[in-house]
């Protein structure tokens, strides 16, 4: 990179301190896109092609997606210098080449030290700076200096012959410049490795109760690789599905549609712990690196760190050292706080409400042993988020999920998925919706990664309604961060229903449900699009199937009164069970106001659909979000009734 600083409009750019300013303010700019900056401005206005910029900034063997790389850079520069893409003033987009620097610029250069009545600054631009020299061949030059010893004192003719050797020096670094720009050789395209996946590591040692250890693992070290610079990762949710299977390396990074795999093998020894990890490239099946670490459990920690650092390191060379700090660090150096969180990881996953209690015990254990664990407040924040939908009331829940996401933010301002749990309670609990959407900004600021993040806000803006559009945009993200995901994928077919594309949602959903069998939620999306198309047959078939494979008994007796009902009175009998159904449920257990309330509108009891939707208004219950999308509220829409409890939820318009 050049040095000095540049002035361009009202902008000056310091390319030795990395820094640019504006009117005399300080403008924050990232690595990547500072160092793409000062590559194009110090370039002469020439092209600067795609792959130089990746030779430049990435170096030419490089295991990320550069591409994305280079359009998120150039996006964050266009944002600072205020620059439109279609009539830019600063950075031209060459279609299908690379870049150029286009505006006007002005070198301001420091002065030498023993000029004697120099300013301060002296400024020239390159036009100036090659006025001060005149150009001439190596021969007039000689031509036309005194000869030693013709008469001149030796200090003059020193000086003298400084000034030659100079000007002969000048002239031959313009030359090798303008030859450097005519003749500019290629930077041969780099070896780009666009998607990563850690696969599970697997527990070497055959005792299921050292699970948690091998999990923990994976979902730490995918956590750190996620904060390396544009790299970019499956998340956890896509890979565990591999857990326990043999590893095929082509087969599996073809699925997941990653270049590169990560997998590895725990082994505890009594008080000890090895790790073998290997990093392989799906496209030749070579082995990029490969390592066997050993230690003290209860230097778990130090471990971790020290294998997250060098597969980072193999996949992104240009680590900076605060760069490299940042990727490493777990968070806690409290051994037995890292063990703690690491089970009440292992619980969450599981899913089911029994175990989200006992997770929610192991973080606050961890909490217990390190006040200042901001992962672990993270972990308590999504398992009271996601109680709700196992059977806990909302309104205790939430408030303590918003509790833990705000002290993990307090104790570690870089976490990113807090402000995703914070966004979604906001909107579905709290209905500030410009304060959830604000938070949705910032988990993405921080981890545009995040596929769980975009999943949530799409399902929050498909509920809702009038932006389907941005919600399949936003489903879609998730989608392409996350191929296998069956719930994302299941998530498409409900925005679909929300938007009354039926026949959509049913073609998305029965392909996850051929591609994931034993996947229930996209029996759940089916059985609602085919009853929303009143094909009821086919809708209580689906229930059916769902509550077979979530084996919840409450679903199986839902799905039995429905069958029943229809068998005897058609929907309206399949209804009137239903409603028998889920009333005595909730004699013995939550359930949700909401779906009851569904059941008696589209009965045509508007009265009794009404007093449940207030019980449900009163409980705070997020399903409300769906009242001017849900089909089966179609009934009452036009009774003054609902236009008041809209006005009472408060949705957007």
């Amino acid at each position: 990179m050049a040095a000095g600083r540049l002035q361009f409009d009202d902008f000056i750019l310091d390319c030795d301190r990395y820094e640019l300013a504006r009117d005399g303010q300080a403008i924050k700019l990232e690595k990547i896109p500072m160092e793409l900056l000062i590559l194009l401005a110090t370039s002469d206005g020439h092209l600067v092609t795609r792959n130089e910029i990746i030779g430049r900034l990435w170096g030419s063997d490089v295991f990320l997606d550069t591409e994305h790389g280079i359009n998120t850079a150039i996006r964050k520069i266009r944002q600072v210098l205020r620059d439109d893409p279609d009539r830019p003033r600063f950075v031209q987009t060459i279609t299908g080449k690379g870049y150029r620097f286009i505006a006007p610029l002005t070198w301001i250069r420091q002065p030498s030290d023993n000029g004697h009545n120099a300013p301060k600054t002296a400024v020239f631009t390159a036009t100036e700076s090659r006025s001060e020299f005149q150009p001439m061949g190596t021969d007039a030059a000689l031509a036309s200096a005194p000869m030693a010893g013709a008469g001149v004192p030796r200090s003059r003719r020193l000086s003298q012959f400084r000034r030659l050797v100079l000007l002969a020096l000048v002239v031959s670094g313009i030359v090798a410049l303008a030859f450097r720009f005519r003749f500019r050789e290629p930077v041969p395209a780099p070896r780009v490795i666009g998607f990563v996946a850690v696969l599970p590591f697997a527990n070497a040692s055959g005792d299921a109760n050292s699970d948690y250890l091998s999990d923990g693992i994976t979902e730490s070290l995918i956590d750190n690789l996620a904060r390396v610079p544009e790299l970019r990762l499956r998340p956890s949710n896509a890979v565990f599905r591999y857990k326990g299977k043999e590893v095929d390396v082509q087969k599996i990074g073809n699925e997941l549609g990653v270049s590169a795999l990560v997998a590895g093998r725990v082994t505890p020894r009594g008080d000890r712990i090895e790790v073998s990890i290997e990093l392989t490239d799906v496209r030749d099946n070579s082995v990029i690196f490969g390592q066997h670490y050993s230690g003290k459990s209860t230097d778990l920690i130090s471990l971790q760190e020290q294998i997250a650092g060098d597969v980072a390191e193999r996949l992104y060379s240009k680590l900076s050292s605060a760069e490299k700090q940042q990727v490493t660090k777990q968070g806690t150096q409290n051994p037995q706080a890292y063990e703690l969180y690491l089970k009440g990881r292992y619980e969450w996953n599981k899913r089911t409400r029994s175990d989200i209690a006992t997770a929610i015990s192991y973080f606050n254990q961890a909490i217990a042993k390190d006040p200042g664990y901001a992962l672990a407040y993270s972990g308590l924040a999504d398992a009271f988020s996601v109680l709700p939908q196992y059977g806990g009331a909302y309104s205790e829940n939430y408030s303590k999920s918003n509790a833990a996401a705000r002290r993990a933010l307090q104790l570690d301002p870089s976490l990113a998925h807090p402000h995703a749990v914070l966004a979604a309670n906001e909107i579905e609990y709290d209905r500030d919706f410009v304060a959830g959407e604000s938070e949705y900004k910032k988990a993405f600021e921080l981890d545009p990664n995040d596929a769980t993040a975009h999943q949530w806000y799409a399902q929050d803006l498909g509920a809702i309604g009038g932006r389907e559009q941005e919600a399949l945009a936003e489903i879609n993200r998730a989608h392409e961060l996350d191929p296998p995901s069956p719930i994302i994928s299941s998530v498409i077919g409900f925005v679909h229903i929300a938007a009354r594309r039926y026949d959509d949602a049913i073609a998305t959903c029965k392909q996850v449900a051929a591609e994931n069998p034993t996947f229930a939620m996209a029996h759940n999306c089916l059985a609602r699009a085919f009853i929303a198309k009143r094909m009821y047959p086919q809708g209580i078939e689906e229930a059916k199937a769902y509550s077979q494979l979530s084996r919840d008994r409450y679903e199986s007796d839902f799905a039995s009164a429905l069958e029943q009902g229809f068998r005897s009175a058609g929907w309206k009998g399949a209804l009137t069970q239903g409603i028998r159904s889920r009333l005595a449920q909730r004699k013995s257990d939550y359930f949700s106001a909401f779906e009851i309330a569904e059941l008696y509108a589209s009965l045509g009891a508007k009265d009794m659909a009404f007093r449940w939707l207030n019980t449900a208004y009163r409980e705070r219950e997020a399903s409300l979000l769906q009242l001017e999308t849900d089909f089966y509220l179609d009934p009452i829409r036009s009774d003054p009734r609902f236009v008041d409890l809209l006005r009472k939820v408060g949705l957007p318009q």
